[in-house]
């Protein structure tokens, strides 16, 4: 019976225990695939590529073998640290250079070094002559140069000349480069940067680039914009040969700066667009020594953007007699096209104690050919020396040849002298047809001393009478009184840095005219900055931490910019002001804050006219990424 019960009962419940195991053939609602990425993976994946090295073109001119104190290095992390703005900024780490600041940010900044005006100062990207071609076609205003781009950066100083060699950035790594900044400030300025940059380990590489600076319109002054963007192919196969082509383009525009009072232009208009197309094809040997060699192509390209009437460009200068003439660059068009070209190839020989170098260029006007031929050896370790002959062809069957002879020696207890000696004529504005040369006899003394705790160097310099050209950026300096008071200027230059804490130092320098103080160059010329500087590795032992506090001065003496077209002296006031600059960084990413005249002094200005604000600042952020 109670089996009959038991059977029956399983008997009914059959049907449902047989229903829960059909198994469930509806498609099912969520389709997505698992996960399968390993995050871990591609971490160390990118940190290999980030150490992975790949073949990039040597940099043309650096490095070169030359006598101790020949150049002033910046690397990138230097350029960063620096607290400059502008390429113009970064001029004036070296004794003796003044720069013609119109007043804030954006406004030109055109440098003068030992009272030779702005041709004093040339200036070479990636090897390739940076040659002016806006409306003036007589000088750089190296402020329009992207500071951001520049990856490093060697100033080379002879007496009276300097020669700036630029480098852009080049990613060595196998892994990806990224960077991306963002500035603002008082008076609403703004800047954009960013960069990126993919090369493989042996072949293709890609980068771009861009830079965006703007500048409203201000009290007593214009606004002024400049965009400017980069774009770089290359091939490397190897360390030994490869090619690249770089075109990058810039549109400053300017607006005139006037004189409240008078309604006079104290800075020119500036609208326009240039372009530079270059090509480079090299080899080099496997080892730093060997043979090294370049073929470089360059096409320039410059336009004016005139807006209203016609343009008019008439910067009156002097020639060797002292009569007034006038720029041959007049013109009337609203829009004014120039263009040029350049073809040059760059050779060179290095061995352990010795270098042999030449480069040869010909270009569509003004100097049709350019040849440079140096040698340097280095037979001791405590001796150096160095000869270098230029010959220049220009228009209208001018020349210019010069020689430049260097020596340094190094002496016992840290001190080191050096000399240098340049001789030749040369045209120092070609563009200018009137332009027929001047005479060079520039030489230069220096001793250094260098320990643990200090570096300091003194240099006594004496040129040859020189005349300046005026700046067309300033209409108001009509221009500068020849340097023939005497038979010849001298100057003396002090410079040093003191670090009696490895976070604590004070650098700096003075420079001052002997006897007399030619037109634009002022007396009694100073820079002085005290640095608070630490990683605080105690605590950041990564060493991802950084911060700097700086304070600098900038001091000069009374003194005389240049003339009006009547001859009337331009007074330059005596002046004092102060910066401060705080920088913090923390691993990639950086901050920085930059004070401007600390005092809100009202005098400051290195034109008369055009004034530094008081207490206006600028700040900033930048990320810098591998992979």
């Amino acid at each position: 019976m109670i089996r009959g019960v038991l059977a029956a009962t399983v008997l009914a419940a059959w049907p449902a225990l047989s229903d829960a195991q059909v198994v469930d053939t509806l498609p099912r609602v969520d389709s997505l695939r698992a996960d399968t990425t390993d995050i871990t993976a591609l971490f160390l994946r990118a940190q290999q590529e980030a150490r992975r090295p790949a073949p990039a073109p040597p940099r043309i001119g650096a490095g070169t073998l030359l006598p101790a104190g020949s150049r002033i290095t910046f690397e990138r992390d230097s350029i960063t640290w620096s607290g400059a703005e502008t390429v113009s900024e970064l001029l004036t780490r070296v004794p003796g250079v003044f720069l013609l600041r119109g007043g804030w940010l954006g406004r030109p900044e055109l440098p003068n070094f030992q009272a030779r005006g702005a041709a004093s100062v040339e200036y070479l990207v990636d090897g390739i002559p940076y040659l002016p071609i806006a409306g003036d076609t007589v000088m750089v205003d190296p402020s329009m140069l992207p500071l951001s781009m520049i990856d490093r950066v060697e100033i080379e100083r002879l007496p009276g000349q300097l020669r700036v060699w630029l480098f852009t950035h080049r990613n060595d790594r196998v892994a990806a480069y990224s960077r991306i900044g963002i500035a603002s400030g008082d008076l609403r300025i703004e800047r954009y940067q960013g960069e990126l940059e993919k090369r493989s380990a042996r072949g293709p590489g890609l980068a771009v680039a861009f830079d965006h600076f703007g500048v409203p319109v201000e009290t007593g002054g214009g606004g002024y914009t400049n965009t400017q963007g980069v774009i770089r192919v290359s091939y490397v196969r190897s360390p030994t040969a490869g090619f690249e082509a770089q075109f990058w383009q810039m549109s400053p525009n300017r607006e005139p700066t006037l004189d409240p009072t008078t309604g006079d232009t104290l800075s020119a208009v500036r609208h326009g667009r240039r372009r530079d197309l270059t090509g480079r094809l090299y080899f080099a040997s496997k080892n730093p020594t060997g043979l090294q060699g370049s073929l470089l192509l360059s096409h320039t390209q410059w336009v004016d953007e005139v807006r209203g009437d016609s343009l008019l460009v008439e910067t009156p200068v002097l020639d060797a007699s002292g009569n007034q003439i006038a720029l041959d660059t007049t013109y009337t068009f609203e829009k004014y096209r120039r263009a040029l070209d350049q073809v040059g190839t760059v050779l060179g020989f290095r061995t352990p104690t010795a270098e042999l170098q030449g480069s040869a260029f010909l270009r569509s006007g003004w100097t049709p050919l350019e040849v440079r031929v140096r040698g340097a050896v280095t037979p001791i370790r405590r001796f150096a020396a160095s000869l270098e002959g230029v010959v220049e062809r220009h228009a209208e069957g001018r020349s210019s040849r010069w020689m430049t002879a260097r020596g340094s020696v190094a002496l016992p207890f840290g001190f080191a002298a050096s000399a240098v000696w340049r001789l030749g004529d040369q045209v120092y504005h070609p563009a200018v047809r009137a332009d027929s040369g001047q005479h060079v006899d520039d030489r230069s003394v220096m001793l250094e001393w260098h320990s643990t705790v200090a570096d300091l160097e003194g240099a006594f310099v004496t040129n040859a009478k020189f005349v300046p050209a005026s700046y067309d950026q300033y209409p108001t300096i009509a221009f500068m009184a020849p340097s023939d008071l005497l038979t010849r200027t001298d100057w003396l230059t002090l410079s040093g840095r003191v670090s009696p804490r490895q976070w604590f130092s004070v650098s700096g320098w003075y420079s001052n005219p002997v006897r007399y103080s030619p037109d634009g160059q002022p007396p009694r010329h100073a820079m002085v900055a005290a640095t608070i500087q630490s990683k605080f590795l105690p605590t950041f032992r990564s060493g991802i931490f950084n911060l700097k506090l700086q304070v600098s001065m900038e001091r000069w003496g009374a003194g005389v910019l240049g003339r009006t077209a009547d001859s009337v002296a331009i007074a330059l006031p005596a002046v004092t002001y102060y910066r401060g600059y705080i920088g913090l960084q923390l691993g990639s990413f950086m901050a920085y804050y930059d004070r401007y005249n600390l005092q809100g002094t009202q005098n400051v200005a290195h034109v008369p006219g055009l004034l530094v604000p008081g207490f206006a600042s600028t700040f900033a952020v930048r990320w810098e990424f591998r992979n």
